[in-house]
């Protein structure tokens, strides 16, 4: 099976470096090896949306290939825009989950470009603490506090551990030394995946969010790292105009659902 997705198939530059993809024939299942409990990174992706029938398929699919038992999630895509059938998911406490795949291969200056923010990579520890911090203030996962700082600590070993590797960075812009907004961009064979695009709540709607996406994307674009640049967002969440200011398309919608045991959910 094909990944035609470019929101999907940009998935691959961080799991050929850490993780493992293996294609099943009906299926590609997706494993994110040094973060199990990952649950878009560990899941099964089919071509066609669910129909009534493939709920307990799928479920038997997911339980076959991933054996760890610390893994208390299962998580599904699929690459058609369709939504299909999800009523037994929905019924079993899946909750649906689309996102818009946007590309750019060249970018515009956004209006709203702001020249006082200060564009470097990171450099020291504390800066990805503050990156830390910048992601769980505007965070409301469907998880506790400390699981969710957890999971965004161990993102960041493997951004650590790409950025070594010289498959990207990771960016901060600052105002008077102090990080407001981040954000990571890595690439594989001319194909460029931006990661956590973010943005303290208390330095938003300043532009910093835009100038940070458009120079990082200039410079990528400039330098050859890559020829395509692929964001994924929340089709209804605000940050999307973000990117089409920029000059970022949607080419593609997806979808998928995910459920976790919340019995098995660390106690904050």
């Amino acid at each position: 099976m094909k990944l035609r997705s470019p929101g999907l198939r940009s998935t691959l530059i961080f799991l050929e470096f850490d993780g493992a993809v293996y294609d099943r024939g009906s299926h590609i299942a997706m494993h994110s090896l040094t973060n199990p409990n990952y649950f878009w990174g560990n899941l099964l992706v089919y071509d066609n949306a669910p129909d009534a029938e493939d709920f307990d398929r799928w479920i038997s699919d997911f339980d076959r290939e991933f054996t760890n038992p610390a893994i208390y999630h299962r998580t599904f895509a699929w690459q058609s825009p369709e939504k299909g059938d999800l009523s037994k998911f929905l019924e079993n406490g899946y909750k649906l989950e689309s996102t818009a795949a946007l590309t750019a291969s060249e970018v515009i200056r956004p209006k709203k470009h702001n020249d006082a923010l200060t564009i470097r990579t990171l450099q020291t520890d504390e800066d990805w603490d503050d990156v830390l911090e910048v992601e769980l203030s505007i965070s409301t996962p469907d998880l506790p506090r400390a699981e969710w700082a957890q999971f965004i600590t161990n993102q960041s070993k493997r951004y650590r551990a790409m950025e070594a590797a010289g498959l990207g960075h990771w960016y901060g812009g600052f105002i008077d030394g102090q990080l407001v907004t981040s954000l990571g961009l890595f690439h594989k064979n001319g194909l460029g995946r931006f990661q956590s695009v973010a943005t303290h709540p208390a330095h938003q709607r300043k532009g910093y969010c835009q100038t940070l996406v458009y120079e990082v994307s200039k410079q990528a674009l400039a330098s050859g790292e890559a020829q395509t640049l692929v964001m994924c967002a929340d089709p209804g969440y605000h940050a999307i105009k973000i990117y089409e200011s920029v000059g970022f398309v949607q080419q593609a919608l997806e979808h998928g659902v995910s459920w976790h045991d919340r019995a098995r959910l660390p106690k904050d």
